[in-house]
């Protein structure tokens, strides 16, 4: 996938950001905007910049970034749009760091308004420096070249509370996860985490990008003979094991979730999360995965690794 600028100076503090339960650390605002395609080649457009100022190596920033977006084609044709949504990191002055980004993005129905877009990740530079995070939403070309438009309604970007340790992350696989009709599940994405001394909890997060497979292929599930229409039913849910079978260390997972990815909106983000609980006394490293398989759909589909799929794991969210 693939750049108006909304500068952040003097950020307040802990502002609350409207419909959410979370007061944030510091937010960026987008300012609401009819998107036109990115050239070929382009890294996507940037709609809000959040200063993270000095970021001493190693340390950690737990970022969020959602958008609101609608069909707003000027020429009045029925038509998907394919819309790009990314975080990206970098030193104030500098490009892209190659483990500063997550990308996304989501195939939108005809005239489909106001669909929510979410993408989370962890920064954690390896050098000290001043830095900045970026949200990018901007429409992929070759659906409808030359015409597309759609309308980007509200967004922003979110440190979601200030510097966090300890952390793991992952971006997944250096390659796409296929999942064939009726196959066995997969686990996907591991990190292994150890808790600090006296810690009885922690948030584990897997998010996945799906696309479905159909027709022909592509779309990263490769050629092939698919059939020509239907959807693909991903079963989802996030697992964290322990080393240790000490009182109270017990494998747990989030609730088992189904999503459906069509031929029409074929590229879709799924979002898991799970608190996990663990005695005082800790229980050794735990091991963290998503996990996924075919649920009785009609379509195959693929499950994207970097930079699209994220595993983090971090002490429990301030309230």
């Amino acid at each position: 996938m693939r750049r108006l600028c909304v500068l952040v100076g003097a950020l307040v503090l802990m502002p609350l950001v409207p419909g959410t339960a979370h007061a944030y650390d510091r937010v960026a605002y987008a300012t609401p905007t009819t998107m036109v395609e990115s050239p070929k080649g382009s890294e996507g457009s940037v709609r809000a910049t959040l200063a993270l100022g000095t970021v001493a190596a190693g340390t950690s920033h737990n970022l969020r970034s959602e958008v609101v977006v609608g069909d707003g084609r000027n020429d009045g044709a029925l038509s998907r749009v394919a819309v790009g949504h990314k975080i990206t990191c970098q030193a104030v002055g500098g490009t892209t760091l190659a483990g500063g980004q997550i990308w996304s993005g989501q195939n939108l129905l005809e005239n489909q308004q106001n669909v929510k877009l979410a993408v989370r990740m962890v920064f954690t530079p390896a050098t000290t420096g001043n830095y900045q995070c970026l949200l990018r939403v901007y429409l992929n070309d070759g659906l409808a070249s030359g015409r597309e438009t759609a309308k980007l309604v509200s967004g922003f970007i979110a440190d979601i509370d200030g510097p966090i340790a300890p952390v793991v992350q992952t971006f997944g696989a250096n390659s796409n996860t296929h999942f064939a009709l009726d196959a066995p599940g997969k686990q996907l994405h591991p990190v292994t985490y150890q808790p600090l001394p006296g810690a009885t909890s922690f948030l584990a997060t897997t998010d996945v990008y799906v696309t479905s497979c159909y027709g022909t292929g592509g779309n990263a599930c490769g050629p092939g003979s698919y059939p020509a229409s239907g959807t693909a039913r991903v079963r989802f849910r996030t697992v964290a094991t322990p080393s240790s079978t000490a009182p109270g260390c017990v494998a747990q997972a989030s609730p088992s979730t189904t999503t459906p990815v069509s031929n029409r909106v074929h590229h879709l983000r799924i979002l898991g999360q799970l608190t996990v609980a663990q005695p005082a006394g800790g229980c050794g490293t735990w091991r963290v995965n998503a996990f996924a398989e075919d649920n009785g759909g009609t379509l195959p589909f693929v499950i994207h690794g970097t930079p699209y799929g994220v595993t983090y794991v971090r002490p429990p969210v301030q309230s």
